[in-house]
């Protein structure tokens, strides 16, 4: 055996077992990607009281939204909500996530069973809180709960994506090794001359299932050209969850080949000594602030504004986060990103609370290339772009991931179904009671 198929084998067992153990997370993982890739559409669906509210004359205006979050607040002071996201159409509701309010005397955190408030933003009607991928049958709780699974399956949330970010790394590894078995051996040196296949023709058969062979090998056909012919995708949404759970590692580890910045995850500013728990900057001045330097960096950036799209406070750096649609963004088929808090879809500024000074310029795309190739990649994965096709092609991808993992599972126990069974040692008993001796026939030797 030489040293290339010795490496082929071990490559094989690896591949192999390491499918085996990946197969029942890739079957929940993919098969929950493939539904919430219409997770909108499921929201406003099945959790239409939260989700949608009757458009008013006038609108809403940013400071109406700020005053919502403070009577939020006042109804319930064990919540601090720390985010709101902006609905971007007339019938949307506003979306804040909470976290525990803090104690100013004791430090301790409240007891709060919910992360998130939806709220009316014409009237201020508090319409529903959720905890998100709280485990229910209730439909209005379906979307949230599957999309938790997706990205943190049953864990706690900081363990669950830490878990799921380094399977991400090995499913991208796996499919590596999946794409590298399919490659054809070297052929062997022909005695009579002959030229063997030229390379390309000898790898097709891997592309292809053959109709007539016999049910084994279709099975493999039928998981080794599916891989094949997917493995763009395989590889591109394997990182691209290792991203969107990891960010912070990874701008790290990004960072020292391009240019690239990721407020949420790498903060321009280091983390505070003690919370800021009321900041000099309040949440109107910082609204103001973030809308003023926007108009300030459209100018000498070179990028039209849009709507406003989400404000964030960061007691743990004393920051806010003020994000705004601009042209620089990865936009849907109705023109909207489906993720305004991800640096995939809006600009978002950098804000001292302390004093309100500029601490920074986040852009999806056109400022820093590290940005830009990863916004691009991110918004495929979460379906932020591409509209209702790419919707369609990401849920049949799911279900195409769910059938690869199955097949493989299924190759391994056939596999072992018909593997032979090992022949006892001379002079052992077998399973009939009978000595096994040594068979001098030549249907023994055949054997």
């Amino acid at each position: 055996m030489n040293g290339r198929t010795t490496f082929k084998t071990v490559i094989a067992k690896a591949h192999r077992y390491v499918g085996l153990c990946l197969a029942p997370l890739l079957v929940i993982i993919a098969g929950t990607g493939s539904v919430i890739a219409f997770y909108d559409d499921l929201e406003r669906s099945l959790n239409t009281g939260m989700r949608v509210v009757e458009p008013q004359d006038g609108g809403w205006t940013i400071r109406d939204a700020l005053r919502i979050r403070e009577e939020l607040e006042q109804q319930d002071p064990r919540a601090h909500v720390f985010s709101l996201q902006f609905p971007q159409q007339p019938d949307e509701s506003l979306f804040s996530r909470v976290m525990p309010a803090v104690d100013p005397v004791t430090g301790q955190p409240a007891d709060i069973d919910y992360d998130e408030v939806f709220a009316n933003p014409y009237t201020g009607e508090r319409l529903g809180q959720r905890i998100i991928g709280a485990a229910t049958l209730r439909p209005e709780g379906i979307p949230s709960f599957l999309y938790y699974l997706h990205y943190a399956l049953v864990f706690p949330l900081g363990i669950g994506i830490v878990i799921f970010g380094i399977l991400a790394l090995v499913w991208a590894a796996e499919s590596i090794f999946g794409f590298y078995l399919t490659l054809p051996a070297r052929p062997k040196p022909n005695k009579s001359g002959k030229k063997p296949r030229p390379f390309l023709k000898r790898w097709s058969t891997s592309w292809k299932i053959a109709p007539s062979a016999p049910a084994n090998r279709r099975l493999l056909d039928l998981h080794r050209s599916t891989g094949l012919w997917l493995w763009p995708l395989l590889l591109m949404f394997a990182l691209t969850g290792y991203v969107l759970n990891q960010g912070g590692p990874y701008a790290r580890f990004i960072g020292n080949f391009t240019d690239y910045a990721h407020f949420q995850e790498e903060p321009p500013v280091p983390p505070l000594a003690e919370l800021l728990l009321d900041p000099p900057v309040d949440w109107y001045w910082a609204a103001d602030l973030g809308q003023r330097y926007f108009a300030e960096q459209a100018r000498i950036e070179g990028f039209e504004l849009g709507k406003p799209a989400a404000i964030e406070y960061r007691r743990d750096l004393g920051v806010y986060f003020f994000s705004m649609h601009t042209s620089r963004d990865l936009l849907d088929a109705q023109g909207n990103p489906t993720e305004s808090n991800s640096p995939a879809t809006a600009a978002t500024i950098a804000i001292d609370a302390r004093d309100g000074r500029f601490l920074g310029l986040q852009l999806p795309r056109g400022q820093r290339a590290g940005n830009t190739v990863t916004s691009w990649l991110i918004a495929l994965h979460v379906t932020a772009i591409g509209g209702r096709a790419w919707q369609v092609a990401v849920s049949l991808f799911g279900m195409t991931v769910v059938l690869i993992s199955v097949t493989g599972v299924l190759l391994w126990w056939r596999r072992r179904q018909t593997r032979p069974a090992p022949r006892p040692a001379p002079g052992q008993r077998d399973k009939t009671g009978f000595a096994n001796k040594p068979s001098t026939s030549v249907q023994g030797k055949a054997g």
